[in-house]
């Protein structure tokens, strides 16, 4: 990670560390012009999604020891930025929040929550992924998460996928309707 890090333009050292179950990298750049979001659009094309930080900061330079290795423990926590929470709306997107909150251990899940910027990984997708099936009677992808992962967004493939479901199972009972018609008439 820290030499996808390093590869990037204008990044000068770049180490990255796990806090809170989630990785931090931090960064010392050359240029004052500074795009987390680009940085990590950049990474998420040469990494998996996993091992893209979930948060990138900024720092002059990175702290060092005696030796002139970088002080992981001399590092600053990280000051998430703020985000607007906005509740989750309709039973979707209501029940996806439970889920991941609970996936994740985490008190509350908002629309426009990123699932893998909030602690989960591949192996808490593959636990939702399981939820949804038990819950929801909705068996959707992998993949679906990793391409859809906010809630909002996420949430509109689970109700699609439920729709489609509902009409392939009304679907059955008119078959099964028209069958049971044959059979008596």
């Amino acid at each position: 990670i820290e030499a996808q890090l390093l590869a990037q333009p204008g990044i000068q050292h770049a180490v990255v560390v796990a806090r809170e179950q989630r990785l931090v990298a931090y960064v010392a750049c050359a240029t004052e012009q500074f795009d987390d979001a680009g940085l990590k659009q950049a990474l998420s094309r040469q990494l998996p999604e996993y091992m893209v930080p979930a948060l990138i900061v900024r720092l002059d330079g990175l702290p060092l020891n005696a030796n002139g290795k970088v002080d992981r423990k001399a590092l600053p926590q990280p000051q998430e930025i703020e985000r607007v929470y906005e509740a989750p709306q309709g039973e979707v997107e209501e029940q996806l929040a439970a889920i991941w909150a609970e996936v994740l251990g985490i008190e509350r899940v908002g629309r426009h929550d990123n699932f893998f910027e909030i602690g989960g990984h591949s192996l808490a997708a593959l636990q939702v992924l399981a939820k949804l099936r038990q819950r929801l009677s909705v068996q959707l992808p992998l993949k679906q998460l990793f391409e859809s992962p906010t809630l909002l967004d996420y949430g509109r493939i689970v109700d699609r996928a439920r729709g489609e479901g509902a009409a392939t199972e009304a679907a059955e009972l008119d078959r099964m309707a028209a069958l049971l018609d044959m059979v008596e008439g």
